[in-house]
């Protein structure tokens, strides 16, 4: 394959191609940046700085809430079971899901299981104690 019959001639570009200078027309090189031009540059930014600190701030209280946990207390993974913790460390967290089943998870998964509007067994049973009732055996028991 030969080239010889190609010719390779310059072309120049026509005038109304954008990024030429035609002749005659004034110059912009000389011309201000307009004064809105900040606001939009920085708006990504003004947006993202809050999310950023409420993400942060989430995350911090999460590991707090973690590092308070010891043996014994219920969690709940992120994978929504729910166990009995029996020793974590860093990195690790071995959890009692079931009599006889134990599991590892990692234990930035795990977090303190608490149900948000009703009280824990254990605040009940004081309640029925302090006021000398009887506490319910069972939730058929307490149904009747």
């Amino acid at each position: 394959m030969s080239l010889s019959g190609f010719s390779f001639q310059s072309v120049g570009q026509k005038a109304g191609t954008p990024g030429v200078a035609q002749e005659g027309a004034p110059s912009s090189g000389g011309a201000p940046p307009s004064p809105g031009g900040l606001l939009p540059m920085l708006l990504p930014f003004l947006i993202f700085v809050p999310i950023l600190f409420l993400m942060f701030r989430r995350q911090k209280k999460e590991s707090e809430a973690r590092s308070h946990l010891k043996k014994g207390d219920r969690i709940v993974s992120t994978s929504g079971l729910i166990g009995e913790l029996l020793e974590m460390d860093e990195r690790v967290a071995k959890v009692k899901l079931a009599p006889g089943v134990t599991v590892s998870m990692l234990s930035n998964t795990v977090s303190p299981f608490t149900t948000e509007g009703a009280k824990p067994p254990e605040a009940k049973a004081l309640e029925a104690k302090s006021s000398g009732d009887k506490a319910p055996a069972s939730a058929v028991d307490a149904k009747k």
